[in-house]
C-alpha cells in the first residue's frame, strides 16, 4: 500500500479496502432483552416520510414533503419559509445546531420500531480513510429505526472505529458513546481471531467493551437472578450475536441461526460509493421531540457525538489525514 501526500489511497483498490474491512469487522452482541434491532437505510426510507420543521413559526411549521423518499430524493431538497428567516435550508449540506430548523425523517410507526426481523437486512456500513499516523481508520456503522432508552427518539446511528497503523495492525478502537467517542488500546478488547467483540446497550445501542451491566434475559435462577442478568458471552441465552462481515452469521438467544446483512463501503461524503448517497443528507433521522435528546439524530457524516466547537464532525473524520473542509464540516448551519 502507498499513501499519497494528500492522504489519499494509492496502489490500494476498492477490493483491498473491502478485504481490510472484512478482516477487522466486529462481532456485535445485542442483549436478549433488546427492544430495537438493526436495519438498513432503504428499509427505513420505505416506512418513513421526509418533512421540514421550523419552530420559529407560530404554530411550529411541520410540512410533509415526500412520502417514502428514495436516497436520491433525500439529498435533493431546498426549503425556505416566511417565519423568522427566509434563508434556504439544503437537505444535503445545512445542519441544524439545535434541531429547530431542519429536514427530518419522521419516526416510523410503532410496529416498525423493533427494526428488521430478518437479520439479512442488518447492513453494516463502513467508512475507510487514511489517518494522521499514515495508517487506516475503519469505521463500522449500524443503524436502528428507533432508540428506546432514557430519551426515546427515532433513527439511531452507532459506530465502532478500528484504527490501524502503517503496517495495518490494529492499535486502538473507538466506541461511539452517547456524547463522546472513547478510544482504548486494542488489547483491552476480547478478540476472535481478527474480529473485536463489542456489546450494544439495550434500547440505547451505545457500544461497550464488555457486556457487564447490559441487562439481559436467560440467566435462569428465578426472578432474583433475573434482576442481575447481563450479557454473558458464555451463556447464549443472554444475547444475539452478529458477525458483521460478509456472509457472517447471527445467533439468536432462542437457538435460531441466520445470516447477517451486507458489509457495505459507503465511500466519502463528497464521493459516496455503492449508491449510498444518504451520506449527504444533513437532516435528522427521526421526528423533532420536546427536547434536543428526544429528537432524531444525525447520520454518520453529520453525527453530533464528540463534535468540535468549530463544527468539525469528529464522529466522521477524527484523525483524518489532510482532512478537506467540505468532507468534515457542514456546508451551512441553521438553528
Amino acid at each position: 500500500m502507498t499513501i499519497g501526500l494528500d492522504g489519499e489511497f494509492l496502489n490500494f483498490n476498492d477490493a483491498d479496502v473491502q478485504a481490510l474491512a472484512e478482516k477487522y469487522a466486529p462481532i456485535v452482541y445485542h442483549s436478549s432483552d433488546e427492544s430495537n434491532f438493526p436495519t438498513n437505510v432503504d428499509w427505513f426510507l420505505e416506512r418513513t416520510n421526509l418533512w421540514f420543521y421550523d419552530d420559529s413559526c407560530t404554530p411550529d411549521l411541520k410540512r410533509k414533503l415526500i412520502e417514502r423518499p428514495t436516497q436520491q430524493q433525500l439529498i435533493a431538497q431546498t426549503f425556505s419559509d416566511a417565519c423568522a428567516s427566509t434563508e434556504a435550508v439544503l437537505s444535503n449540506g445545512t445542519r441544524s445546531t439545535r434541531k429547530q430548523r431542519t429536514f427530518f425523517l419522521e419516526d416510523v410507526a410503532p410496529e416498525f420500531r423493533g427494526g428488521s426481523s430478518d437479520s439479512r437486512e442488518w447492513t453494516t456500513y463502513y467508512h475507510a480513510y487514511v489517518n494522521d499516523s499514515d495508517g487506516i481508520t475503519l469505521q463500522y456503522w449500524r443503524f436502528y429505526a428507533y432508540n428506546d432508552a432514557t430519551f426515546n427518539h427515532g433513527g439511531d446511528w452507532e459506530g465502532i472505529y478500528v484504527i490501524l497503523d502503517q503496517v495495518l495492525n490494529p492499535t486502538k478502537i473507538g466506541l461511539l458513546g452517547h456524547q463522546i467517542i472513547d478510544y482504548f488500546p486494542s488489547a483491552d478488547f476480547e478478540w476472535e481471531e481478527t474480529h473485536p467483540r463489542v456489546y450494544s446497550e439495550g434500547g440505547g445501542h451505545a457500544t461497550r467493551k464488555r457486556g457487564n451491566g447490559i441487562k439481559a434475559k436467560g440467566c435462569g435462577g428465578g426472578w432474583l437472578a433475573g434482576l442481575f442478568c447481563h450479557i454473558d458471552p458464555s451463556n447464549p441465552a443472554t444475547y444475539v450475536r452478529q458477525e458483521c462481515w460478509t456472509n457472517g452469521l447471527v445467533h439468536w438467544f432462542d437457538g435460531r441461526h441466520g445470516q447477517t446483512g451486507a458489509l457495505l463501503n459507503v465511500g466519502q461524503k463528497t464521493n459516496p460509493m455503492n449508491g449510498q448517497v444518504f451520506l449527504q443528507y444533513s437532516g435528522i433521522w427521526g421526528s423533532p421531540g420536546t427536547l434536543f435528546e428526544s429528537s432524531g439524530y444525525w447520520g454518520p457524516a453529520y453525527n453530533e457525538t464528540g463534535m468540535r466547537d468549530d463544527g468539525f464532525i469528529n464522529a466522521w473524520a477524527n484523525g483524518m489525514k489532510n482532512a478537506r473542509h467540505e468532507e468534515c464540516y457542514p456546508a451551512a448551519v441553521s438553528r
